[in-house]
């Protein structure tokens, strides 16, 4: 298995200096709102050691499908992402969202959102949900979901209302 991670690093780093416009370790890490470090261990046999979702948003900004990811840790070659099936863009920084939640937001099909106050105040927070399944759900599928949701969605609700109790308090 090392011998897969060790591969898929050096075919991450070829991938990546073979990529045209050219992108830098630093230009890569800023783009998936990683650590430089990140980028290293990606393109190192210490790969193993960073999550896959992040490979997978890394691999995607290289011009592989999300498949490649498994399938150089198979032992086969990374395969180019369609023609027109665009890299990962990166949300901007500032946002400060993780990858994984980046990855899964540009993945999927987003069904709905809401945000919940924690306070009375700006200033007490949010819990902010974005609803989303696969991009191809069938209509049974998105009503499954937003079921699940509606249950869960009482538990949130539940949480904010305490949190304006212990804030009144």
């Amino acid at each position: 298995m090392d011998q897969d991670f060790a591969r898929l690093g050096a075919e991450l780093k070829a991938a990546r200096l073979r990529r045209r416009p050219r992108i830098t370790q630093p230009e890569a890490a800023n783009a998936l709102g990683v650590g430089r470090s990140t980028v290293q261990k990606m393109e190192s046999p210490r790969v193993s050691q960073v999550t896959r979702t992040t490979i997978r948003a890394y691999a995607r900004l290289l011009g592989w499908t999300e498949q490649s990811v498994d399938q150089v840790l198979a032992g086969g070659e990374p395969t180019a992402a369609a023609e027109g099936e665009r890299p990962l863009k990166a949300v901007p920084s500032d946002v400060g969202l993780s990858p994984d939640v980046e990855y899964e937001l540009r993945t999927g099909k987003v069904l709905g959102s809401q945000v919940f106050n924690l306070g009375p105040d700006e200033e007490d927070g949010q819990i902010i949900v974005v609803l989303q399944g696969k991009r191809d759900a069938t209509p049974a599928e998105v009503e499954r979901i937003a079921a699940r949701y509606r249950k869960a969605r009482r538990h949130l609700q539940g949480i904010a209302a305490e949190s304006d109790e212990v804030a009144e308090s």
